[in-house]
C-alpha cells in the first residue's frame, strides 16, 4: 500500500506534540516537587499553650515562635504569620509544646467549660487552702484526696469526703504560658457529685479543709475522727 507524504507529515507532527507534552508534564511536576520541598516559615508553639491563652500573651511569655518546615509538609491552615489581624485571638484547643499552631485552634472567643475537663456528672468546687492543708505542692490535677473538716471552734476534725478528684491547681486559663496571670496557688478544684458540693461548699464557710493525698489501695472511713478532748486525754 503507498503510503501519501501527508500521511508521514501527520505522523511527524503528533510525535513532535507528544514529545513536548511529555517534557511539558516533566518539567511541571519538577516544578511542584522543588515546590513541595521549598521551606516556609510557620509559627509553632515552644511551650504548652492552655486553652484561653491569648496568642499575644503568649508571644510575650516567648511560648510560640517560627520554625522552617518543606511547604509540602504542612497541614492546610497553619499559622503562617502573627499579626495584628490574629494576635487578639485566643486558644480554642490545648497545643503541646513543638507542635504547629493552625488557624482553627484559634478563636475569638472560649467556652468557659472547655477551660476545665469535668468529668460527666460532676460538679467543679474551688476550695482556698494553705499548702499545709494540700499536701504542700503534692497535690495536683489527678490525684485523689481525702478531705477533712475541722469546724471553727476547733473541737474535732472528721472526715468530710472519703475520696475525691483533683481536677485543678491554680487558675487554668493562662498559667502555663503567662506566669504573671497564674492567680492564687492554693486554690484546689475538686470533681465533686451534686450530693457532695453543698457539703464541702459550706464545710468551707464554717470551718477549714484538709486533705490528704491517697494512695492505690488506701481506704478511708467516713466515720473517722478525732476530738480535742481525745487528745488531751491521751
Amino acid at each position: 500500500m503507498k503510503v501519501s507524504k501527508l500521511s508521514y507529515i501527520v505522523a511527524i507532527v503528533l510525535a513532535l506534540l507528544a514529545g513536548v507534552a511529555v517534557y511539558v508534564y516533566q518539567s511541571s511536576a519538577d516544578s511542584r516537587a522543588l515546590a513541595g520541598k521549598q521551606g516556609v516559615t510557620v509559627v509553632v508553639a515552644k511551650a504548652d499553650l492552655a486553652v484561653g491563652t491569648k496568642l499575644s500573651d503568649a508571644v510575650g511569655a516567648g511560648a510560640v515562635g517560627y520554625a522552617t518546615y518543606p511547604a509540602g509538609t504542612l497541614p492546610a491552615g497553619t499559622l503562617a504569620t502573627i499579626d495584628a489581624t490574629n494576635s487578639g485571638m485566643v486558644v480554642s484547643h490545648a497545643i503541646g509544646a513543638g507542635q504547629l499552631i493552625l488557624g482553627s485552634e484559634l478563636s475569638t472567643f472560649v467556652n468557659p467549660n472547655a477551660l476545665i475537663q469535668i468529668p460527666s456528672g460532676r460538679i467543679a468546687v474551688s476550695v482556698n487552702i494553705d499548702d499545709a492543708a494540700r499536701v504542700a505542692s503534692f497535690v495536683q490535677p489527678g490525684s485523689r484526696v481525702v478531705v477533712y473538716w475541722t469546724p471553727a471552734d476547733d473541737k474535732e476534725s472528721r472526715v468530710l469526703l472519703p475520696a475525691a478528684d483533683v481536677i485543678a491547681v491554680g487558675a487554668v486559663s493562662t498559667a502555663s504560658t503567662n506566669p504573671a496571670n497564674a492567680g492564687n496557688g492554693s486554690l484546689v478544684t475538686l470533681a465533686l457529685t451534686p450530693a457532695d458540693a453543698p457539703r464541702v461548699v459550706l464545710a468551707s464557710k464554717t470551718g477549714s479543709l484538709y486533705f490528704g493525698l491517697l494512695s492505690d489501695g488506701t481506704a478511708v472511713s467516713t466515720s473517722s475522727r478525732a476530738t480535742a478532748d481525745a487528745l488531751r486525754s491521751n
